[in-house]
């Protein structure tokens, strides 16, 4: 017989009021993020002073940059270069006269190459994107053309910063509707209306962040994002003390389209050095439920089984994907847990989503796989999911018009290794 484990209801974890994109972060929004103020909480309550902190589904660095400005080292793991670029620019410590210098430099040699007097086509660096012409209009292509040339020819110190937010002007001057993660293009009547604001949105957008980023969030001890799979070993040179992580919670297509979210922004920074771009494989394939060989260990856990014979029972499928996915899950645990400290701490916050009308239990099964690996159970601590970017209606059937509310509430797990 299975036995559930505590819930207790936290309203004071749904910060009502509090907005999500906030300070640094405002830099580039990014699906799915984690509450600022929920990693503060988690990091006061479970981290002693030394601690170093983990992330293995680390997105924009929203951990990574809380751990920084409370003092704590920190480590972030992720398969997405976007958001990694997103994290390092988030996490940097700026130089005030050299970063102001460089946007001033940047600012100018982008206007002088766009000038009538000084235009040279020869400084449009446009690379190749799939179906471009559909997203972008021509004048559009050329602006964007001639801010990367200018970013990809000049050694700034500081040129995460402005490929972040550079990447957001990407998505931003795009024909795809914005308040969607996958790609929809624009309607005929909003696509006329389109104005190409290329060189205002990123200039403005810049400058606005270069007096968050010297004024607010910073860090105090460094982060480390690294493009790395949670599915894989992690290195035993690699050890932290608490991990503070959102995973995915669900398979990427059919939850959140993190790749197709971010493909705008990688198109566009593809190449512009050496850690930046698209990684040569696609992100929404890499993300927890790629196809691969089955764990037998998930044969264990019978409240898994029991909601996958649900699903399958409507949908073989969908149910074959929900179990891949939560094997990759299992695999990403196992490998996390290995290399935590002893006294260690994780907080996995998760969500229970609904498939085919069936209420999948991730909080216990967070739960239940972490209790098996042999670590103690603190408590699962339930929240209101408010203003997190994603969208609140989905469509489960895939079917015109049939819409059903996504997940309203987060869930804390926490436990301690002996």
């Amino acid at each position: 017989m299975y036995t559930a484990y505590t819930k207790t209801e936290q309203k004071e974890l749904s910060f009502y009021g509090e907005q999500l994109l906030r300070g640094r972060h405002r830099v580039h929004p990014y699906p799915a993020m984690l509450h600022p103020l929920l990693v503060d909480f988690l990091i006061d309550t479970y981290a002693e002073k030394e601690d170093v902190i983990f992330d293995p589904f680390c997105g924009s660095g929203v951990t990574l940059l809380q751990s920084g400005i409370n003092g704590h080292e920190s480590i972030g793991f992720d398969i997405n270069p976007l958001a990694l670029l997103i994290a390092r620019a988030k996490t940097q410590i700026y130089q005030e006269e050299k970063l102001l210098r460089e946007f001033e430099d940047l600012k100018k040699t982008v206007y002088q190459n766009a000038s009538p007097l000084f235009n040279d086509n020869d400084k449009i660096d446009v690379p190749k994107i799939k179906n471009r012409d559909y997203w972008y209009s021509k004048s559009v292509i050329d602006d964007l053309g001639r801010i990367r040339f200018v970013l990809k020819n000049n050694p700034y110190k500081y040129k995460d910063f402005f490929m972040a937010n550079f990447a957001f002007i990407c998505r931003d001057q795009s024909l795809t509707r914005k308040g969607e993660f996958k790609r929809y293009r624009l309607n005929k009547e909003k696509i006329a209306k389109a104005k190409n604001e290329v060189f205002t949105r990123f200039f403005s957008h810049t400058q606005k962040m270069i007096k968050v980023f010297l004024n607010t969030d910073i860090p105090r001890k460094k982060s480390k994002p690294i493009l790395a799979n949670s599915e894989n070993k992690i290195s035993a040179k690699i050890k932290y003390d608490l991990v503070i992580t959102s995973p995915p919670y669900g398979d990427s297509r059919t939850t959140v389209a993190y790749g197709q979210y971010s493909s705008f922004g990688s198109e566009w920074i593809n190449n512009l050095n050496g850690h930046a771009g698209n990684s040569g494989y696609s992100i929404d394939r890499e993300c927890l439920g790629k196809e691969s060989q089955l764990s037998g260990d998930l044969d264990n856990y019978k409240l898994l089984t029991e909601v996958v014979e649900k699903i399958k029972s409507v949908d073989p499928k969908r149910a074959n994907e929900v179990l891949f996915f939560f094997n990759g899950y299992y695999k990403a645990i196992r490998n996390i847990i290995r290399n935590l400290n002893k006294k260690g701490k994780v907080c996995f916050i998760v969500g229970n989503r609904t498939v085919k009308g069936f209420q999948i239990p991730m909080d216990q099964i967070t739960a239940s796989f972490i209790d098996n690996m042999g670590l103690n159970f603190e408590g699962i601590f339930i929240r209101d999911i408010l203003n997190k970017v994603m969208p609140s209606k989905n469509s489960p059937s895939n079917k015109a018009g049939e819409k059903s509310r996504t997940m309203t509430h987060e869930y804390v797990v926490v436990f301690s290794k002996g």
